[in-house]
């Protein structure tokens, strides 16, 4: 096994979809080693015909050896575990942005861009940030353009005012602002919406929730203020939330009488199924200290100043990480998380390893390590505002 391992078959720099476990490595091809048996591609092959059971005394026939490894390659060739591993990446055609972030247009969210570091600001404070059609429309162009934008490698979201986001806005589904005709109709034919009629606006809020927490960057909430309701998925799209303490968390949607699904599956990427269940039935909120015993808050910091710095200590530690290597460590937590350990999983797993061993992060990463040298990530500094 070990040297089935050290003498792993699949293609390192090969694209995921392109990968087949099973196929013999280009090396094996070469040397006609593949036309000698599963026992001559592991190095297993032995003259006197028999191979032995390393920690034993005991030997079996290449034969015996040759038929268990057929079999198990016939399961895998019928299973195929490889074809239904978990992609989490996000669908990126389901908006189109009415600008871009260099140049910002809109006026409910502020977007402000320093040295591989941006921050999105909720801009209504008001209405205290709730998801009206203007901060929705802004978010979602926001989200979508940080997903081509490689040289950011750290995004702030805030919220103005007293409140990071006070939710939904009671007036109307903000969401369904750029719902197209026809939209949704494979969704209703599928049983998404057992009531008959597509709610476009709940499709679009679950891409924006989807979209955000799939960014390429490494992502801060900086909470100044309390989350309530469908404003907590701020928080809990960000990979970590930094709260200051006179802040509150939580799901008044039970006394409204609604349930938050389209935010469950974020909720329990952060906390466990109990804290998850009694925050959505109960309907309270939980101060900042509460949350973070809780895991739904990273820091807690006594004022938006002490926020602010500890984001650039933040970003020092962030500007010695690969970017690439960021984005994929998110991809590979998203794919694994919540899932039973089977076929499809190992595969995936050892599919993520084979993309990063193959990058060019990597290898540039080896030589300057080698040559003792700054890697190339760590010469350009990600530079907070001040």
């Amino acid at each position: 096994l070990k040297t089935c391992w050290s003498r792993a078959p699949w293609p390192q720099a090969r694209a995921m979809a392109e990968w087949d476990p099973l196929s013999d490595p280009p090396e094996a091809k070469e040397s006609g080693e593949a036309d000698g048996g599963v026992a001559a591609l592991l190095g297993l092959w032995s003259p006197d015909g028999l191979v032995p059971i390393e920690g034993t005394q005991r030997k079996v026939t290449t034969k015996d050896m040759e038929r268990t490894f057929t079999d198990l390659r016939r399961k895998f060739a019928k299973l195929a575990p490889w074809k239904s591993m978990p992609d989490p990446r996000p669908d990126l055609d389901w908006h189109a942005p009415a600008c871009s972030l260099d140049n910002w247009k809109h006026k409910d969210v502020r977007v402000e861009l320093a040295k591989a570091i941006a921050y999105v600001t909720l801009n209504r404070p008001e209405d205290n940030n709730r998801l009206g059609e203007g901060i929705v429309a802004g978010l979602c162009d926001a989200v979508l353009l940080l997903h081509s934008r490689p040289d950011i490698r750290v995004v702030v979201f805030s919220g103005e005012g007293k409140l990071l986001c006070g939710g939904r806005d009671p007036k109307g589904d903000a969401f369904g602002f750029n719902a197209q005709v026809g939209e949704g109709t494979e969704a209703l034919e599928s049983g998404a919406f057992p009531e008959g009629r597509v709610s476009v606006g709940r499709m679009l809020q679950a891409k924006l929730w989807h979209t955000w927490a799939m960014l390429p960057q490494f992502t801060i909430c900086l909470a100044g203020g309390s989350a309530l309701g469908d404003g907590m998925g701020v928080a809990l799209c960000s990979d970590m939330v930094v709260a200051v303490r006179a802040a509150y968390f939580g799901f008044p949607d039970t006394k409204l009488g609604l349930v938050n699904a389209a935010l469950s599956p974020y909720l329990l990427a952060k906390t466990s199924a109990g804290v998850a269940k009694n925050m959505f039935v109960m309907g309270s909120l939980l101060p900042a200290e509460t949350a973070f015993e809780r895991g739904i808050v990273d820091r807690v910091v006594e004022s938006l100043a002490d926020g602010y710095t500890l984001i650039r200590e933040i970003c020092e530690e962030l500007t010695k990480c690969a970017p690439g290597s960021v984005r994929l460590a998110k991809e590979l937590v998203a794919g694994v998380a919540g899932r039973q350990v089977d076929e499809s999983i190992i595969f995936y797993t050892m599919a993520m390893a084979s993309r990063v061993a193959g990058s060019e992060e990597f290898r540039q990463g080896l030589e300057a390590a080698a040559a003792e040298l700054p890697k190339p990530w760590e010469t350009s500094a990600i530079e907070p505002l001040d």
